[in-house]
């Protein structure tokens, strides 16, 4: 099971149809051999032997030993916590991109894909199970496939990649990068918490209701200050904020070389009024991926440089020379 959203698998037919086995299908794929024969009336033969070839391989980012923690982690998270609708999790090198660990939950077996993995999702399917039961002579049920399909495709899918989700405060560090680049806040900057904070014609909670009184930059951060970190988006402004978020690649997709990958989901910004700059300060109301967010983070980092990420570090012949 580990790293299965990456590596993928075949189909019936033995083509990739999943992760990298599917993207990287050309190169790793090889030929078989075979032999070509012609004869004419007089049973002159001509026959030409093509050896079968192996395809190549493809060395990765990912350390196997940081995945499994990663993958241990979730799973333990779950456990504790009961996420239902599973999680995921991305480790990665701010200083050039590489991922060292991608994972997703739920997961399955690349060597049983069509298996249902999951515990929760096994209970899922044996309720449809119970209420649609197999013919006398085995044949499931239309709603027992249906269902068998639909949790396939739940327990297939990197959500670390192709889902979306509300940032909130891990999002925190590309509003406060952004102010300290601008110049809008500095080390000394204060700031003031009651418990909430009035913008427009509505009132925003933070998470310590008695506020957290008079703070320098630091402790706000610290924190997490809500109301804090309203009035440095606000000071940064819509245009300026967009154009940050833009640069920090939350518009588009990352580029991965993983299947499904997707951009943010935000308001037109001449759409946006300052209450939603105000949500979006302390990452509310936009939708990111895990790899855009942390892909982000990095950036903030790292010097500022956004790298594309990336898990396919060298494609080898099978004698081991490097072609890319």
């Amino acid at each position: 099971t580990l790293a299965a959203h990456v590596i993928g698998f075949l189909d019936g037919d033995n083509h990739g149809a999943y992760g990298l086995e599917a993207l990287y299908e050309e190169e790793l794929e090889g030929s078989t051999g075979l032999v070509v024969t012609t004869k004419d009336v007089n049973m002159f033969r001509y026959e030409q032997y093509y050896d079968a070839e192996d395809g190549n391989s493809l060395q990765l980012t990912l350390d196997s030993n940081i995945q499994n923690y990663l993958e241990r982690g979730l799973a333990d998270m779950i456990s504790k916590y009961g996420a239902t609708n599973g999680a995921a999790g991305v480790v990665m090198d701010p200083r050039s991109g590489a991922i060292l660990a991608i994972a997703s939950s739920p997961t399955y077996d690349i060597n049983d894909h069509q298996s249902i993995y999951d515990s929760l999702l096994q209970e899922q399917l044996a309720q449809v199970e119970a209420e649609n039961p197999a013919g006398p002579d085995g044949t499931r049920s239309n709603e027992y496939l249906k269902k068998l399909q639909e949790l396939q495709y739940k327990q297939w899918r990197n959500k670390a990649t192709n889902d979306t989700f509300e940032p909130g405060s891990t999002a925190k560090i590309l509003t406060l990068s952004m102010a300290l680049e601008e110049g809008t806040v500095n080390p000394n900057s204060t700031f003031d918490c009651s418990g909430s904070i009035q913008v427009s014609d509505a009132r925003i909670g933070c998470s310590r209701s008695t506020g957290h009184g008079h703070q320098i930059l630091k402790q706000a951060v610290a924190n997490s200050c809500n109301p804090a970190f309203i009035n440095i988006g606000l000071g940064v402004g819509i245009d300026t904020f967009y154009d940050y978020m833009d640069a920090f690649g939350l518009f588009d997709k990352t580029g991965v070389d993983l299947q499904g990958d997707v951009g943010g989901i935000f308001a037109k910004r001449e759409n946006v009024i300052p209450l939603d700059l105000a949500c979006y300060a302390f990452g509310q109301n936009y939708n990111v991926t895990p790899l855009q967010l942390i892909t982000a983070q990095a950036a903030c980092i790292n010097g500022g440089y956004l790298y594309t990420p990336y898990v396919v570090e060298k494609e080898l012949d099978s004698d081991g020379n490097v072609i890319k």
